[in-house]
């Protein structure tokens, strides 16, 4: 199952004179210098998300995949390194992507959307990966990519991380992706992996003048593990398991079956493009809060 849980924001503009040419100026400079002539304008990420879930045996998964894609210009030799250690990889692929990708992206699409399975904008070796959203800057969204586990099948008294997990009930692999800067045609993005775990609560939650009662579970961030990617637009991050003899986060994340027939996951995350929306600010608006 994946879950998708875009953010929002509330902008709006002064209205002042601005005079000159802001055409010499950077892409974020040009666009504040805009928007006293335009109105307000708020910029957004488009992108896609699903989970691959092949058998282990599957060559591409495992091996083929990987052969194509960037891990060392991604971040820093030892951020990589500890990533590695505790079961993660991380992998970029390019705006044409490789065979065995473009084939792992169709059957993922094909599983959730039969009807919809398509090529992006006809260009060749390009494929929606999955459901899209999208995400305004600091927006987050929470991917679901295990769960629920069963705690007393899985030898978790060896993943040092979770010691101090007390219910270890229900247990989800979560990530939670929150877009860091945006520009004309790339995104950085903050990847952080989450234990997700207890009995799901309702608990209050104001949005605007809503009340509102979410079910949530008690969630356990993994600072040590968290990592960022550029995408330029068209490009595919792919997030997998780093195999190891031992028992650690990435094997809970992408491996926790231990059967013969056990499933290995996948999760990719492509940039479909940058959108700038504009509106106009309402000076009457007011934000309504308690006691008022």
């Amino acid at each position: 199952m994946l879950l998708l849980l875009p953010g929002c924001a509330l902008f709006t503009a002064e209205n002042s004179a601005q005079s000159g040419l802001s055409s010499g100026l950077p892409w974020s400079k040009r666009k504040s210098a805009s928007e006293a002539e335009d109105g307000p304008t708020l910029s957004m990420v488009r992108l896609e998300a699903s989970i691959v879930r092949r058998p282990v045996n599957d060559a591409r998964v495992r091996r083929h995949v990987w052969e194509e894609l960037d891990e060392s210009g991604l971040m820093s030799p030892d951020v990589r390194q500890r990533l590695n250690e505790n079961g993660f990889r991380v992998g970029v692929a390019g705006s044409t992507a490789p065979w065995a990708l473009q084939s792992l992206a169709q059957e993922a699409v094909a599983a959730n959307r039969p009807s919809d399975l398509r090529q992006i904008a006809g260009t060749e070796n390009q494929v929606s990966v999955g459901p899209a959203f999208s995400l305004m800057l600091e927006g987050k969204s929470l991917l679901e990519v295990q769960g629920p586990l069963d705690s007393s099948k899985l030898p978790l008294s060896q993943i040092p991380q979770l010691s101090a997990l007390r219910d270890r009930s229900n247990m989800k692999c979560v990530f939670e992706v929150t877009v860091k800067e945006l520009n004309e045609d790339w995104v950085l993005l903050n990847v952080l992996p989450q234990i997700h775990a207890g009995t799901e609560t309702a608990r209050l939650s104001v949005q605007g003048a809503n009340d509102q009662l979410p079910v949530r579970q008690n969630v356990m961030p993994i600072y040590d593990h968290q990592f960022t990617v550029k995408l330029l637009t068209g490009e595919v991050a792919v997030i997998g398991y780093h195999e190891s003899t031992e028992w650690n986060l990435g094997r809970l994340f992408f491996l926790p079956d231990t059967s013969s027939a056990s499933s290995e996951n996948l999760l990719m995350i492509r940039m479909a493009g940058i959108e700038e929306l504009k509106g106009q600010s309402d000076p009457s608006f007011r934000l309504n809060s308690f006691g008022r």
